[in-house]
């Protein structure tokens, strides 16, 4: 068998991007489709997210302080949910489980990962040994952000809407995508 050489046999569907590209891309789509999603029941109802987080143990004026920013945008409102469960000197229940609220909290941070192992992407400095860094941290992200799945006493499916889904499934996306991308240069 001939070797390929560069450009050839990425074929007309890949666009000459290999598997690990690929992922970057759908995860990419995947991450900012999420913000525009709901991400809880009941959030594209106003003044829903004081019952979630009642559900979760939060004073509703606490969860109120969360709704600063565009409305219309599901995912931020998530995202600020999560920021004031990390900021806030209020408890969720027994002190012995602050570090639940610290971790889900802590999810918003992710995001930050997110867009740095996309813009580090789209320069293509997603390759080699950084790939690896990158995609591990990418998928430990996906593993504390699924913390909203495994820390509630509830079913998630009942709980979560899309936008959840598809933020979590980018993560593990775009982690899968970047340590696809070690062998390139």
């Amino acid at each position: 068998m001939a070797k390929k050489g560069k450009g050839e046999g990425g074929g007309a569907s890949s666009g000459g991007r290999g598997l690990g590209g690929q992922l970057l891309l759908v995860g990419a789509v995947l991450f900012a489709v999420s913000w525009f999603v709901p991400v809880y029941r009941g959030q594209d109802v106003f003044g829903a997210l004081p019952g979630f987080a009642a559900s979760l143990g939060i004073s509703p004026e606490g969860a109120l302080q969360s709704l600063s920013g565009p409305d219309w945008l599901p995912g931020w409102s998530a995202c600020k949910f999560a920021w004031h469960l990390l900021t806030t000197d209020e408890s969720l229940g027994r002190d012995s489980e602050r570090w639940k609220q610290y971790l889900l909290g802590a999810t918003c941070l992710t995001n930050a990962v997110m867009v740095l192992a996309l813009l580090l992407a789209m320069a293509r400095a997603c390759r080699g040994g950084f790939a690896v860094v990158l995609g591990l941290a990418l998928l430990a992200c996906a593993g504390a952000d699924a913390a909203w799945i495994y820390l509630i006493d509830q079913d998630p499916l009942d709980v979560y809407r899309p936008g959840y889904f598809l933020w979590l499934g980018s993560f593990a996306l775009v982690g899968v995508g970047a340590l696809a991308n070690v062998g390139k240069r």
